[in-house]
């Protein structure tokens, strides 16, 4: 017996009729999937952090699509970073830099501040001399 197929009226594909949700149905699920998601993500963006998709985009645009901090592309979308304190949107960064970069600063720049002069300067190097870690692999 033949697959009974047809067309969906949002993405235009000749599909089966198990990807309708009911003999009427005119869209695929996989379309109808998409467009709650697309709904869903929009209606977070707003709620959470005042901003729509489209300015979304004209962040994600405007950054290059990279993280603010490490620079580091993402094919996935980018976090919204906010000040904690203020409420105040300061842009996109990636899951790393967003959920733990700034959380173990907390946020402090001086902290941040800290670390590069760390990162600079370690204070091995001036105590003990510069020693590697035995057994590893120089890059």
């Amino acid at each position: 017996m033949a697959v009974r197929r047809r067309r969906c009226k949002r993405c235009g594909r000749n599909r089966a009729e198990r990807f309708f949700t009911s003999e009427r149905g005119t869209v695929c699920t996989d379309c109808q999937r998409r467009a709650r998601q697309t709904a869903s993500r929009n209606s977070r963006l707003q709620e959470t952090y005042g901003i729509t998709e489209a300015e979304y985009q004209r962040l994600f645009e405007a950054q290059g699509g990279r993280c603010a901090i490490c620079g580091g592309e993402r094919r996935t979308k980018l976090d919204v970073d906010h000040c904690h304190a203020t409420g105040k949107v300061r842009g996109l960064l990636c899951r790393r830099c967003n959920r733990r970069l700034l959380p173990a600063s907390q946020d402090r720049i001086e902290v941040l501040e800290a670390a590069i002069k760390y990162l600079l300067s370690p204070p091995a190097v001036e105590v003990i001399g510069e020693r590697i870690v035995p057994n590893h692999d120089t890059v």
